[in-house]
């Protein structure tokens, strides 16, 4: 008895490690820890999508494309409600396609990467593939989580590019673990597919509810606003009196291409901000510039060229993606940074600028009420001492005599195959004509309506009322009154532009005002004139304008 005791107690003894030994073992928490470190050395180093530049981890990569390239994952996830089965597409679709940046950020819709060909891996074992996507997004806005997270993995790309048939269960042979394992996977993407266009279906419901609740919301808010608004006497500008979305057909207007090549083919305009930049390098050097309204990029890169150190160009259109691309394109990423957003909702990365460039005006100048925009950048940004360019813009009015333009504008109506339709003279000549005034046509003296200190104007100065009197310089018949405006840059080395029927014609070209009847004037005479103008209540980018012409009273709208 004792002997066998004394045995099945020492078996039950456990055996001692040796100090040495007992040093050498690893804690579990660091070991897990060295695994992780394994774990990612071991995976290929992740391809920027845009060039040959290779990251150690997928997340590196994916904040290069953000930061250098202005390709934003999380704003691409919510436009195109991107699942990981479109984000799997969509990075294949980059690598093959290879598309510019801003061109992907460009797009309204995920057409382009439909295909089911794009679910086939470009790059075997891509990181960017095994990239944890939806947690990423969803850590920085959870009201957008969609409840969804489905791990990709290299089985995955396995069972894409091979997919196997069912009849593989009717073998004779005996089925094999990973088969059962690549089974169960196939059940689960399907039924976690099924369960997505569920959800889907759900959620395109809700935005629907959400969008007419919104809509609802708006209306009600502007009821009020429009009253609270009315009770005031201030002006109301173009951002308080719109939303973005309901703004949207004006920004939309600068996206299109045929606008801006419209505005650099006009050398005049081009050339005259050019040159204020370019022929001041002594005060652009070393400084910050704001340009707003910034379009493809051409006064934020003048600026840079001029020496600015750091440039910043806001524009709300889609335009500047593209912008983006002509500044990479030109190698000025380093001293240029552009952001999409409207400029009195956009947090910008300076606190202060030295200059603030824009090209603001409209025809008429004040038409559009971009003024009002830097006017708030003025107030916000500009630094003690700073300057915005251009710095002066003055309104000017001229009588003019051109009977030919008048009769096949204004007389058509008369007699139309033998018919009257006099009734069609009013709406033209209530609406002010944009064209280009031959320079020969003006019979009287010019004279100055607005005068504007763009350092020192508010938004209160945009509607004005001027006396003002026009001397015929011969005997004529006046067919319409003539509004153009010139622009200055006071500078050590000034300069200036005028849209003027004497000068060289511009996009601007000059804003006429028809009479409803030839006025017959006596070289020398005076005619006594009065012009006010205003905002309208209902589209503060629109003008109204009364012309008061010796005793004969003329109401238009500019829009």
């Amino acid at each position: 008895m004792d002997g066998d005791s004394s045995s099945s107690d020492e078996s039950d003894v456990p055996e001692l490690v040796p100090r040495d030994e007992f040093d050498n073992v690893i804690p579990d928490e660091e070991r897990d820890f060295e695994d992780e470190e394994k774990y990612v050395d071991s995976l290929q180093p992740a391809k920027d999508l845009f060039s040959a530049k290779t990251f150690k981890t997928a997340e590196d990569c994916v904040e290069h494309c953000r930061n250098v390239h202005g390709l934003d994952l999380n704003v691409l996830k919510k436009r195109h409600n991107m699942d990981t089965f479109s984000f799997i597409r969509f990075i294949n679709y980059l690598r093959s396609e290879e598309p510019s940046p801003g061109f992907v950020m460009s797009l309204s819709s995920d057409s382009k990467w439909e295909d089911l060909k794009f679910m086939k891996p470009v790059i075997e074992d891509d990181p960017l593939l095994m990239y944890n996507f939806d947690d990423d997004a969803d850590s920085l806005d959870e009201d957008d989580n969609n409840g969804f997270g489905i791990d990709i993995s290299r089985d995955l790309n396995d069972q894409i590019e091979n997919p196997r048939s069912l009849s593989n269960h009717n073998s004779v042979e005996e089925p094999k673990p990973e088969d059962a394992v690549h089974s169960k996977l196939e059940e689960q993407i399907r039924a976690l597919q099924q369960e997505l266009e569920e959800k889907q279906m759900e959620l395109i419901q809700c935005q629907e509810d959400m969008m007419k609740m919104r809509s609802v919301a708006q209306n009600l808010i502007s009821g009020i606003e429009e009253t609270s608004k009315k009770t005031m006497k201030g002006i109301v500008s173009v951002s308080e009196q719109k939303t973005v979305e309901q703004d949207s057909s004006y920004f939309q207007s600068y996206a299109h291409f045929s606008i801006h090549h419209e505005m650099l083919s006009d050398r005049i305009r081009t050339e005259s901000y050019r040159d204020a930049l370019l022929n001041n390098t002594e005060r652009l050097t070393g400084s910050t510039v704001l340009d707003i309204g910034c379009g493809t990029g051409i006064l934020s890169m003048f600026a840079a060229q001029a020496g600015a150190r750091k440039v910043v160009g806001v524009d709300c259109s889609e335009i500047i993606y593209q912008a983006m691309d002509i500044v990479r394109e030109n190698n000025l990423t380093d001293k240029v940074e552009l952001i999409k957003g409207r400029l009195e909702e956009t947090k910008l990365p300076e606190d202060k600028f030295d200059f603030i460039v824009s090209e603001w005006m409209g025809y008429f100048l004040l038409f559009e009420g971009m003024l009002d925009s830097v006017i708030a950048a003025r107030d916000k940004y500009l630094a003690q001492g700073g300057m915005v360019l251009p710095n002066r813009c003055t309104i000017s009015m001229v009588a003019i005599e051109d009977n030919r333009r008048y009769s096949n504008l204004i007389g058509f109506w008369d007699d139309v195959y033998g018919y009257k339709m006099t009734c069609m003279r009013s709406p033209i000549l209530s609406e002010a004509s944009v064209e280009v005034v031959p320079a020969n046509t003006a019979v009287t003296s010019a004279a100055t309506v607005l005068d504007l200190d763009l350092n020192k104007c508010s938004i209160e100065d945009t509607e004005f009322k001027t006396d003002f009197v026009l001397t015929s310089s011969r005997d004529a018949d006046i067919t319409a009154i003539v509004g153009y405006f010139n622009t200055f840059f006071d500078l050590p080395n000034p300069v200036m532009f005028s849209t003027s029927p004497s000068a060289t014609p511009t996009h601007w070209k000059q804003t006429i005002f028809y009479l409803p009847n030839r006025i017959s004037v006596a070289s020398g005479q005076n005619l006594n004139c009065k012009i006010v103008c205003k905002r309208m209540r209902s589209d503060s980018r629109s003008l109204k304008v009364a012309l008061t012409v010796d005793d004969l009273v003329l109401k238009y709208t500019v829009d």
